[in-house]
């Protein structure tokens, strides 16, 4: 896991004044590149609503593990047996969840997938994006200047496209 000293070594930071900035920024990095990337940056339990019984492509990667797959029936929370359902990861790096019994659900209620997904240990190329971007927005906290206008850094961008489109989302 990428520490705060991990990243204020790389962005030769010796001082603590800005460590709450810092910590706030590394958040808000890590926010954006989960949702651009389709990833989970740590493993969490991800929980994803189906109105029907049908093939689904789980949307965060890396994947690790289905926890559960719950549905109502007659008023009462049901937790699908695991017979009930399996994996497709010949798409990969897409899994997809596909049921082998389409019980009845009552009505206005969905089908709740949950499963673990995220990086147990985090490729260095990603610890890298995230301390560019942090880097980026710590020394150019506008959105623009009156001398420079660039976007996300180069290498971090590239990091994350490459990501991106390794866990399977397109833009």
């Amino acid at each position: 896991m990428l520490t705060l000293n991990n990243i204020k070594d790389a962005l030769k930071i010796d001082y603590s004044d800005d460590d709450i900035e810092l910590r706030r920024l590394q958040q808000a990095v890590i926010s954006m590149i989960e949702s651009y990337c389709g990833i989970s940056y740590s493993p969490a339990v991800k929980t994803e609503y189906l109105e029907w019984w049908m093939r689904h492509r789980l949307i965060f990667a890396p994947f690790q593990s289905i926890v559960a797959v719950k549905y109502t029936v007659g008023g009462v929370l049901t937790t699908s047996a695991a017979t009930d359902w399996f994996l497709d990861r010949t798409q990969y790096p897409s899994v997809f969840i596909n049921f082998a019994e389409y019980p009845s659900i009552d009505d206005n209620t969905f089908i709740e997938i949950s499963y673990t997904s995220g990086y147990a240990a985090q490729p260095p190329e990603l610890d890298q994006a995230v301390i560019a971007l942090v880097g980026s927005w710590y020394n150019n906290p506008e959105a623009t200047q009156a001398i420079l206008l660039s976007e996300v850094p180069m290498s971090a961008r590239f990091i994350l496209d490459n990501l991106r489109q390794a866990n399977g989302v397109l833009s």
